[in-house]
């Protein structure tokens, strides 16, 4: 239970924010979540400590690669201060088998430097009076505008991850106002969400601002909230407030800036959101952030680059199974990820539906690298035509029309396999974006994931949700009870049964009595997997179209032209103005819930449009 569950739940054990002290009154911050259960192998083999001071490597502008030895050892966690014996100073990102990489606050440091730890953190100013502004890694304004006249609290930006103990598994909804994401691959308070998206610029531009506009929604705590996102820049932080300012929510949302272009600078900030949100839980509040997590891949890919190089001068050679490609539930992946894993579980646990308090909610976004898709879908095809080779007792003729089979599924996609096809080339690591196998590494230690497709219309942006592959991992706690209570669980799993149906029977039309009695038209509940940037439902919008697109007789969606975007919100109007419309609102408004004579009444009232 609580944020970051699913990963919490695969076992995996990391201790962060432990280091050498504490700064200015702040505990030392240690912790085994598991001490029940045994340490895994490769946690317990940590890197040996050398008897030689830790030295500077390599500095790659404002990111020094150190050695680990006396004075700053392996064991020293990130988050922690450091000293270089030249006068200037950083803070501990990350280690890999013992190579650390370090972001210089102050000063230069040049190659061959000792560095030593300090017994202070890196921390973050964080309090409501601090809504509203743009903030560096410290919560030092960066608007022009003054400090608060109220002290803020301060916290360790690097903080660990609360443990089981301290969490709670009775979630609440964290209400999007984007309807596909609310009902198909609904988000709980406290829990960890990776997006997909398709455009980095657009969808940093245009959609983040819908989530930015989240409110507390029902069952709330009762304390203060705030929304917060990372920008790369002020320019991107200033058009983000613009933008706020004019939907009218900018009091409730925060905006942190990396201090320099450094990917360094870059997880300082990131690391400082999730501070930022931690005082609002810990105040009875709840907080929300939003993440571009591109900087921690290009961060450990980089250092992981670099512990190569250390180990194959050493004589030490890979592992062959760290470049091997398996296929996991469709999916092709590279087989080492455990190190990897345990940097990113370090951030994705910070979510926490909490005991006795509030809650922080991360929404993570990724963009997959361009190129990535072809070349992973060329390797899974061509995997799969292996796997028909080496089936054993079918005759090669058999053989022969099962290859054809996949060739024709390939070429459809616009790729060609087979044994004298030519390799798609794998994006380079450099490139921007995230590969896919990294990706889906992430799936698998967040609380769900959602798959966004490229919109209809590229000329006006919008929410496109991929209902069919994409996956939460939470059933009706995460739904708003409005939505809940009119089945929108049910409506859900008749649309991944329809897919099938359609896929194989050729029919949209559901079979009966397959849920309940009502059977759904597939192309009808496919509406609502779309909607325009900027134009966030409330739930009774929500609701009213749920009601419609569970009439499968529906006549305004079912007369030529009719099924479209523009007709279901035309008549969804036409339906919150009726008296039955009037009362789904008041029901709503004095429980969060649509009473079964409300229900009855929509029924009705769609009922009477048909043949009219």
């Amino acid at each position: 239970g609580g944020g970051g569950g699913a990963s919490v739940r695969r076992r995996a054990v990391a201790e962060v924010g432990q280091g050498t002290g504490a700064s200015a009154g702040l505990p030392d911050m240690g912790i085994d979540i598991f001490p029940d259960m045994e340490k895994q192998d490769d946690q317990a083999e940590e890197p040996e400590e050398s008897p030689d001071p830790s030295i500077v490597m390599q500095v790659m502008g404002e990111l020094v690669i150190v050695r680990n030895g006396q004075g700053l050892g392996a064991s020293v966690k990130p988050g922690a201060t450091v000293r270089f014996i030249g006068g200037a100073s950083g803070v501990l990102l990350v280690w890999k088998e013992g190579i650390g990489a370090i972001q210089i606050t102050e000063g230069s440091v040049s190659a061959g430097e000792e560095v030593q730890a300090t017994t202070e953190w890196l921390t973050t100013s964080a309090s409501s009076m601090l809504r509203g502004r743009i903030l560096d890694c410290t919560g030092s304004p960066l608007d022009g505008r003054g400090v608060p006249p109220v002290p803020a609290e301060t916290r360790m930006t690097f903080a660990e991850f609360k443990g089981m103990s301290e969490r709670t598994n009775q979630y609440r909804a964290l209400f999007t106002g984007v309807l596909a994401v609310d009902f198909c691959v609904p988000v709980g308070r406290g829990q960890t969400m990776l997006f997909q998206g398709t455009n980095r610029k657009n969808d940093k531009k245009l959609l983040w601002p819908d989530l930015m506009a989240i409110k507390a929604g029902p069952d709330a705590p009762g304390g203060p909230t705030v929304c917060v996102c990372v920008c790369d820049n002020m320019e991107e932080a200033e058009c983000m407030r613009e933008e706020l300012q004019k939907r009218g929510c900018w009091e409730n949302c925060t905006i942190f800036v990396p201090s320099t272009p450094s990917i360094g600078s870059a997880v300082m900030a990131m690391n400082a959101a999730v501070a930022f949100a931690e005082q609002f839980n810990d105040d009875d509040g709840e907080g929300t952030v939003l993440l571009d997590l591109e900087p921690m891949h290009k961060l450990w890919n980089l250092i992981a680059e670099i512990a190569g190089e250390e180990r194959r001068a050493k004589g030490v050679m890979a592992n062959p199974a760290d470049e091997a490609w398996t296929e996991m539930e469709g999916t092709v992946l590279r087989e080492s990820i455990a190190e990897r894993r345990k940097m990113w579980f370090a951030l994705i646990s910070r979510a926490t539906n909490t005991k006795g308090a509030g809650s922080v909610s991360l929404l993570g976004w990724l963009w997959e690298q361009k190129g990535g898709l072809e070349h992973r879908k060329q390797k899974a095809l061509q995997l799969k035509i292996e796997q028909i080779n080496k089936i054993p007792r079918i005759a090669d003729a058999v053989k022969e029309k099962m290859v054809e089979k996949v060739k024709a599924e390939a070429a459809a996609e616009g790729i060609v396999v087979g044994d004298d096809a030519q390799a798609l080339a794998e994006p380079d690591l450099e490139a921007p974006g995230v590969p896919n196998w990294e990706i889906e590494e992430l799936k698998s230690i967040t609380d769900g994931h959602i798959l966004l497709l490229p919109p209809s219309e590229e000329s006006t942006w919008s929410w496109k949700l991929d209902p069919y592959n994409s996956l939460p991992r939470l059933g009706t706690d995460a739904l708003h009870p409005a939505l809940c209570s009119v089945g929108a669980h049910k409506i859900r799993l008749k649309m991944l049964q329809g897919r099938d149906r359609a896929n194989m029977l050729h029919t949209t039309l559901g079979s009966e009595n397959t849920i309940d009695a009502q059977r759904l038209e597939l192309t009808f509940a496919e509406l609502v997997l779309e909607q325009p940037a900027g134009q966030p439902l409330d739930v009774e919008e929500q609701v009213s179209r749920l009601a419609l697109i569970s009439d499968p007789d529906c006549e305004p969606l079912r007369r030529p032209g009719g099924c479209s975007a523009a007709t279901l919100a035309e008549v969804c109007d036409r339906l919150l103005a009726s008296e039955a419309g009037q009362r789904v609102k008041a029901d709503i408004a004095a429980t969060t819930e649509v009473s079964e004579e409300a229900r009855e009444l929509l029924a009705q009232e769609i009922e009477s449009w048909n043949g009219a």
